[in-house]
């Protein structure tokens, strides 16, 4: 074969080659589906509500009153959250920061929180006539509350949680005192709390469990592209990509640098930010960290329904927030009742959190719930080699999502071991109650 006809046939070839490369290019179709929207905005309404301040997040688990060998408290857990909140109206005064020398054996009522809280956020939670600013480093996760008689007066204590220093106040109203001492002698509302004192720490239980209902709500998915909007710089540059079959609900979002899934059919959002800037600051201020935290998801306006703060840890810049329905915590399996921000330098590490809002309640059912001492002779008969690691003891709505976009409410005991929550009688589980559910 000559030369000059080698090199023709293979100029064809490369002539075809290219034009099937080109043809390729023009037919190729990336996994993504690009946006539609345009818009560079990363802070745009999610469709909620704002926060706006640390008084409306930070609530307590329990109110317990002491009468004698006695503990009483809230039949209603919307009733202590109203008492709490009109404790934030009282006038605060003689605020002192002292070396610990008290007894929790002389106080009357006993205010616990969910996590440890940092001393600051005091001056945002009440109002006190010396001062507006708390300078020292130490937490609380409880305040007592002493009624003294002959003045008419309450002393307020707030003990450090590793015991060594406390923050003392006290309220001068006599209307303030009146109230607490109206409600010792007539008990409106209150009801038995039982003490179990095998765990790590006292835990008051109720007595009575009467009058629970297992609830089905109606649920509304938030739009997950409305995150999008909100957590990335430049919607031009984001993608989607399905994983699976489509139709599930689980896909994700990514520009060149962060990631948003959507799981459990569209009812959970991770955010994950693997560049965020570290600058060696460490450990956030714990009041700035609250601060922030709020900030970020007021920023798009992604309150929906109640929320507390529930873990607050500095050590990785992370807070969490849980649900609450008619003042009960709820938990899920899946932290579809949590919305949790992490950060890292100055920008927002991780952001996991539920896409579900509830909504109008269609059905409530009464259910037997074991009462406190059932709970607590469970305890020590079944569990007797995890008593004392027990570190809380609580009544909460077990939240159970079904694919038909409702919600079951179900009242459940359960029990905290090494910060973990787990279902106290597992075998009490009715077998329907997960049908369809996530």
């Amino acid at each position: 074969m000559k030369l000059e006809t080698f090199k023709s046939i293979l100029l064809v070839l490369l002539i075809g080659l290219s034009l099937l490369l080109t043809f390729g290019l023009w037919n190729y179709q990336s996994e993504f589906e690009e946006l539609d929207d345009k818009e560079n905005v990363s802070d745009t309404s999610v469709g909620g509500n704002k926060m706006e301040a640390e008084s409306n997040v930070i609530l307590p688990s329990s109110i317990i009153f002491h009468a004698g060998q006695q503990h009483l408290g809230y039949k209603d857990p919307q009733k202590q959250q109203q008492l709490f909140e009109d404790m934030q109206t009282w006038v605060y005064s003689n605020f002192s920061i002292k070396d610990a020398n008290w007894n929790a054996d002389d106080f009357d009522i006993e205010i616990r929180f969910p996590d440890a809280l940092p001393i600051q956020v005091v001056t945002s939670l009440f109002q006190f006539t010396n001062t507006d600013k708390v300078d020292a480093n130490w937490s609380f996760d409880h305040i007592y509350l002493r009624l003294k008689e002959d003045t008419s007066t309450i002393t307020v204590l707030f003990p450090s949680v590793d015991g060594r220093r406390q923050a003392t106040a006290s309220v001068s109203n006599s209307a303030n005192y009146n109230q607490f001492k109206q409600l010792f002698a007539s008990r409106e509302d209150l009801t038995e709390f039982l003490l179990f004192n095998e765990g790590e720490r006292d835990i008051f239980i109720p007595s009575k469990t009467k009058d629970l209902k297992k609830r089905s709500l109606i649920v509304n998915k938030i739009p997950s592209d409305r995150f999008v909007r909100a957590l990335f710089p430049n919607t031009t540059r984001v993608n989607r990509s399905d994983e699976g079959e489509r139709g599930i609900g689980e896909f994700y979002f990514a520009d060149s640098e962060r990631e948003m899934r959507i799981q459990y059919h569209e009812t959970k959002l991770e955010y994950y930010y693997p560049y965020a800037t570290d600058n060696d600051a460490g450990q956030n201020d714990p009041v700035e960290l609250i601060d922030r935290s709020i900030s970020t998801i007021d920023s798009h306006d992604g309150w929906f329904g109640n929320y507390q703060l529930y873990d607050l840890d500095t050590s990785s810049n992370r807070v969490i927030y849980r649900m609450s329905y008619n003042g009960y915590p709820v938990y899920n399996e899946y932290g579809l009742s949590l919305m949790e921000v992490q950060y890292q330098g100055l920008d927002i590490y991780r952001y996991n959190r539920s896409l579900l809002k509830l909504s109008n309640e269609v059905r409530t059912e009464d259910i037997d719930v074991p009462s406190g001492a059932e709970v607590i002779r469970y305890v020590n008969d079944e569990l007797t080699d995890k008593g004392d690691q027990i570190q809380d003891i609580q009544l909460m709505y077990d939240f159970q999502y079904q694919t038909d976009n409702s919600v079951i409410l179900n009242p459940v005991w359960f029990m905290q071991i090494n910060g973990t929550w787990k279902k106290l009688f597992p075998d009490l589980e009715t077998p329907t109650s997960q049908q369809g559910g996530v």
